[in-house]
């Protein structure tokens, strides 16, 4: 007995192994163990090369083999120890921390590497999955480096596969990117985890689309380059996806000329494909990051012929109307001139809707020129169909306040200023021209005074606020005339409408 009882530092000393191909290291079934009494060996210990292998954990697995040596000496089989070393195993096990160890079949050199391994590269290793175990899986993808000091010993590896093709598992990028986003690790430590064959399944989980939009936050041209390539043919699907879009809109804005002008080319191959993707809920945060990044003719162009022929059916849309919005604000009034052209053809269609009365409104803001001139012309000329609408009002208050189109509107209006006071909409519309249109108080308030039931327009919920208007907007004559005919029905004051009209003593005292 006293032949086996060593320490595992002299097992270590008393043990050598023959050399493999291509000085590969050799596994623990291949290994020759000799002891104090056995022959010196021929060839000298050649060592692995990986510098990030645990040589505790190498010593340990020498130690065990050593000791199955010495048990098949005292007729004690060994075969179970060595299968746990040579056996085959299924590619994946997990362990309570959602990673994974692989083993590898094939060469005894890969298997080695892949057991004795820990710390970083361990890790790594254990994303990588050999081809047949992914059947239904051809996404390509094998690690470049899972971190600067591991670039070279993978380079080296790869050099000595025949085959080196590898596939990586998305269950475990989530679990190694959720630990980094978690962690607040730097993404160098990630980073070599198979993007280029798997940017595209990546980008639609969650995780995974945070931590490529961190990777191209942080890293560098070449990393955006990778991940680019990864999604340049999926950008349409990733665009309307609802983790993908933002993946997209991050790579829209970091993206350089040529990048964004294909991404662009693939989101307009299809007439009508980019308006159904401005009509997505996702989508349509794309389509804006795109209008709002563009800078050259060629790109703004592409823009300009995929929008048109779908113009009406975005302006009126909860999500194409955003998109139009964007070009009305980012593009030059040369390049919107197709938008306003539309607008003001059909005018009275757009304003009465509920988001196209928005629109219209941008429309107004941005335009400048002979288009601004006419999109006015025309909200003046519909202006009395417009001010009884609950969306067109909206449009003509607006250029009441912008001091627009004045003479037009008032001139539509004029001889209506008693229906349209009484009315909930246009109500608001009269209230506008007392404030902002001086010109127009006096004949307002004409009509006001010469209706025959004039205490039916004191009692009225929305008369009453327009006579509050014109007392306190009207001056000399116009005025006076307003007081007396409100004095000559003082009975109403009590009425929960006239109360308000009468409590403004101070312009029926003056």
């Amino acid at each position: 007995m006293d032949d086996f009882e060593f320490l595992p530092d002299e097992l270590r000393g008393r043990t050598s192994y023959s050399t493999d191909v291509q000085g590969a290291p050799p596994t623990c079934a291949s290994a020759r163990f000799r002891f104090s009494g056995d022959s010196a060996p021929s060839s000298s210990l050649t060592s692995i090369s990986n510098p990030f292998v645990n040589q505790p954990s190498r010593k340990n697995m020498n130690t065990t083999a050593g000791l199955c040596q010495n048990l098949s000496k005292m007729g004690i089989s060994d075969d179970e120890e060595r299968s746990s070393f040579t056996g085959s195993h299924p590619p994946f096990l997990e362990n309570l921390h959602g990673c994974f160890r692989l083993t590898l079949g094939g060469s005894s050199h890969r298997q080695s590497l892949t057991q004795s391994s820990h710390g970083d590269n361990s890790r790594m290793l254990g994303l990588l999955a050999r081809e047949d175990y992914f059947p239904n899986n051809h996404i390509r993808g094998f690690t470049e480096n899972t971190s600067r000091r591991n670039r070279d010993y993978y380079h080296l590896f790869e050099e000595q596969e025949q085959n080196p093709r590898r596939h990586i598992s998305l269950s475990a990028v989530r679990g190694v990117s959720s630990k980094c986003m978690k962690e607040a690790l730097s993404p160098d430590l990630v980073s070599v985890l198979g993007i280029y064959g798997s940017v595209y399944l990546t980008a639609k989980d969650q995780l995974g689309c945070r931590f490529l939009q961190k990777l191209m936050q942080e890293r560098s041209s070449l990393d955006v380059m990778v991940i680019f390539r990864g999604l340049i043919n999926h950008v349409i699907e990733l665009g309307m996806d609802q983790f993908g879009n933002f993946l997209i809109q991050k790579l829209i804005l970091i993206s350089n000329e040529e990048q964004r002008t294909k991404i662009l080319i693939n989101l307009t191959s299809t007439p009508g494909l980019l308006i159904e993707i401005s009509l997505h809920n996702y989508g349509t945060r794309v389509v804006q990051k795109l209008i709002e990044t563009v800078r050259t003719k060629t790109e703004i162009n592409l823009v300009k012929l995929a929008l048109k022929p779908g113009l009406l059916s975005l302006v009126r849309d909860l999500n194409g109307n955003h998109v139009i919005q964007s070009c009305l604000k980012f593009l030059s009034p040369e390049d919107n001139k197709f938008i306003l052209e539309g607008a003001t053809r059909f005018c009275a269609t757009i304003a009465t809707h509920k988001h196209g009365c928005c629109v219209l409104q941008h429309c107004v803001k941005y335009s400048v020129g002979a288009e601004r001139e006419n999109l006015i012309a025309e909200i003046a000329r519909n202006s009395l169909h417009l001010a009884q609408d609950p969306f067109g009002n909206y449009v003509v208050q607006y250029i009441i306040e912008q001091n627009l189109g004045g003479v037009n509107v008032m001139f539509e209006l004029k001889g209506n200023y008693v229906r349209l006071a009484t009315q909930k909409f246009s109500s608001h519309v009269v209230e506008k021209c007392l404030i902002h249109y001086p010109v127009s108080r006096s004949q307002i308030v004409r009509e006001l005074v010469s209706v025959p039931n004039f205490e039916r327009l004191l009692q009225d919920p929305f008369a009453n606020y327009v006579i509050q208007s014109a007392l306190s907007k009207a001056k000399g004559y116009v005025r006076a005339s307003l007081v007396d005919k409100v004095r000559t029905f003082g009975n109403l004051k009590m009425n929960p409408y006239c109360k308000r009209i009468f409590s403004k003593s101070r312009h029926l005292r003056k």
